[in-house]
């Protein structure tokens, strides 16, 4: 990792340098090849970053540019800005990336052969290439961020998804494009680009306005840094605070599911329960696994069987079999409730005629149906 201080800071990955030698042996295939290849991308992304960087100071922002993977990114904290005054932002990137073009090309009318003037040749189709790809409405490319940009800027929330979707199908179209003239790296990665937009427009279907706001943002990101220190009450005021200021949404989903883990930590199983029920179609993993066992507890075993096979996907475990087998039993269900008595044997016996005695399975219990799952143990 390469750090480099000063009024905008500058920060190197390893996986940059890598990227960029992998991209000179697949166009050179030779050693000397990847170095001057090397350099290009380093002038070039670093140039394209400074376009984005430079407007962010004008704006009055404190820009630092990262040189990662996939290229270059540049953040920024200040102010709070206009639409307008993101979208310059953005394009001046691409901007900066056309005078490397138009450098390159005047630099070959000056009277010189050999080496030099070949690697300059490349550096301008490089560059060339370079800034109509990115200019591509397709996120997180910078023709992605001004589409959705443009689209916030006039139709809010409704603006945004619609960018992540638009960018999904293009970059599906595209990414196919560049498959069939075999340039299979700038393909794969412009598919992942698709998946990458269409999760997030996915996940973006329960999102609000209050969601794009930078200081409830803010302040989630703060709440989340105080957990991963340990300042779990701290973490709690914070998750309280964002679920005041954002009462739906992403960020309210995500605050709701942090304080579960919370209250449930505290013994305070009821309030963790009525955050969870909500939003329960949009749980996954822990937190479902979390009302799962709530609702196990407050016997409200509709909810146990309608999340009986993701949890037990999720956590395929004795004690979650156990829990659903109760449920579907109590539900006069004998079929599901027998064979979830199965799925538990096959972690390991138990004293399953102790296990039968549990008032749960009163109305099952001499079922012809269920004796079947049961005695075949």
């Amino acid at each position: 990792m390469i750090r480099i201080p000063g009024p905008i800071p500058i920060t190197i990955h390893p996986f940059f340098w890598l990227v960029a030698a992998l991209i000179g042996w697949v166009n050179s295939r030779s050693m000397i090849g990847i170095f001057i290849w090397i350099g290009i991308v380093f002038v070039s992304v670093l140039v394209h970053e400074f376009g984005h960087a430079l407007t962010a100071v004008v704006f009055r922002q404190k820009p630092q540019i990262q040189l990662v993977a996939l290229g270059g990114l540049t953040s920024y904290e200040g102010p709070k800005l206009k639409f307008w005054q993101q979208f310059i932002i953005v394009f001046n990137g691409p901007l900066a990336g056309m005078g490397l073009v138009l450098l390159g090309f005047a630099l070959l009318h000056l009277p010189f052969e050999g080496l030099g003037k070949s690697v300059i040749y490349v550096f301008m189709i490089a560059n060339l290439f370079w800034s109509v790809v990115n200019l591509l409405p397709v996120l997180p490319l910078d023709g992605g961020q001004l589409l959705r940009i443009a689209l916030e800027g006039f139709f809010g929330i409704k603006g945004f998804r619609a960018s992540l979707l638009i960018g999904a199908i293009l970059s599906v179209a595209v990414s196919f494009f560049f498959f069939v003239i075999q340039q299979y790296l700038i393909g794969a990665i412009l598919f992942l680009f698709a998946f990458q937009s269409f999760d997030n427009w996915r996940k973006s279907r329960l999102a609000t306005q209050t969601d794009r706001e930078e200081t409830v943002t803010k302040e989630m990101m703060e709440a989340e840094a105080l957990l991963q220190k340990g300042d779990k009450s701290g973490a709690r005021g914070l998750f309280e605070d964002v679920l005041k200021k954002a009462p739906g949404g992403v960020l309210a989903a995500t605050a709701s599911q942090y304080l579960s883990f919370l209250y449930a930590e505290m013994g305070k199983k009821e309030e963790a329960y009525q955050l969870l029920l909500p939003i329960k179609k949009h749980l996954e993993g822990e937190a479902r696994l979390l009302l799962h066992t709530i609702a196990a507890e407050k016997g409200d075993d509709k909810l146990v069987a309608e999340l009986s096979a993701d949890c037990y996907q999720f956590a395929p475990r004795q004690d979650v079999a156990m829990r659903n087998a109760k449920a579907f039993a109590r539900l006069n269900q004998p079929e599901p409730a027998g064979g979830w008595i199965q799925s538990a044997w096959q972690h390991g016996p138990f004293d399953l005629q102790h296990f039968l005695r549990d008032e749960s399975f009163a109305r099952v219990r001499d079922n012809p149906r269920f004796r079947e799952f049961v005695d075949s143990l």
